[in-house]
């Protein structure tokens, strides 16, 4: 696969290309944007997955990592629903090998100036199969004594709560989506919050008069905190989203000193799922 990138350090804006085509956008400069994100993730045949800060969320840029609440601070809205809470980037590295990825720094500051939390991130770009992966790493550390991270709460009042970390917005073309697992098939409403090791969402694309699918697999790896964390799989008339949910269970407490790892992939596919296919891949990052 013949990937290159460029980086456009005014805007703040990284981008791969697949010879000409433009299939992944990483932003982290837009002022609106609670978090930084990629903007645009397409498949190899150019088809868009994400959906960006559509008109119903406009919080949900796209391919995006987001805390809910850090001692009790909104930073998934923010600045929408009415505390400007903000992900700053202190540092953004291009790798400069043959590797196609980046390095980030980022400090979580809420509203009153206090820095909360501390974020290393790496993201690395790598072909695989019939598309590619995100491979997505981030380390989270306080300097100023221990915090709490919670996520929204998931009653039967708000069966929708839950979610809070890694997630994406999807395009509306996937309206009645098939979740593919490793525990099985299932509807987006059965799969809610269930605990999988990878969880892949995918449907019909709009525009042909012949079947064309796409999807996107979140892949939870086994070194990660509550292995394997809850998969979100919303499926609402106006919102498709996917998110890896480990506080949805309980609130998770990061104590001066120590360190959050978390790490994940995506795989990016032109097509419907391959439950074999997607059990390799896994198999193999999460080794």
């Amino acid at each position: 696969m013949n990937l290159s990138t460029n980086f456009d350090q005014e805007k703040s804006l990284w981008n791969v290309y697949l010879n000409d085509l433009r299939i992944l956008a990483y932003g982290y400069g837009e002022e609106d944007d609670p978090n930084p994100s990629f903007h645009v993730v397409k498949t190899i045949e150019g088809h868009q997955l994400t959906l960006y800060r559509p008109w119903d969320h406009p919080w949900h840029n796209g391919l995006f990592f987001s805390w809910k609440y850090i001692n009790k601070f909104n930073f998934w809205e923010a600045i929408y629903h009415g505390e400007n809470n903000v992900v700053v980037t202190d540092m953004f590295t291009p790798f400069e090998n043959e590797e196609i990825g980046f390095n980030q720094k980022l400090s979580y500051i809420t509203y009153e100036g206090d820095k909360l939390l501390n974020e290393n991130r790496t993201v690395q770009i790598q072909s695989e199969s019939q598309g590619y992966l995100i491979h997505w790493k981030s380390s989270f550390f306080t300097e100023n004594g221990s915090i709490t991270l919670e996520s929204s709460e998931n009653t039967e009042r708000t069966p929708w709560g839950g979610y809070g970390g890694l997630s994406c917005r999807l395009n509306r073309n996937f309206l009645s989506p098939v979740i593919t697992t490793d525990l099985g098939v299932y509807s987006a409403n059965d799969a809610f919050a269930k605990p999988f090791k990878w969880c892949d969402y995918s449907g019909q694309l709009d525009g042909f008069t012949k079947e064309r699918w796409a999807g996107i697999c979140i892949m939870d790896h086994p070194s990660n905190q509550r292995f394997p964390s809850p998969k979100l799989t919303y499926d609402y008339k106006d919102m498709q989203f996917i998110s890896s949910a480990m506080l949805f269970n309980q609130p998770y407490v990061l104590n001066k000193g120590e360190e959050l790892s978390l790490n994940y992939s995506f795989y990016i596919h032109d097509g419907a799922a391959n439950k074999e296919e997607l059990g390799k891949i896994w198999g193999k990052i999460s080794q």
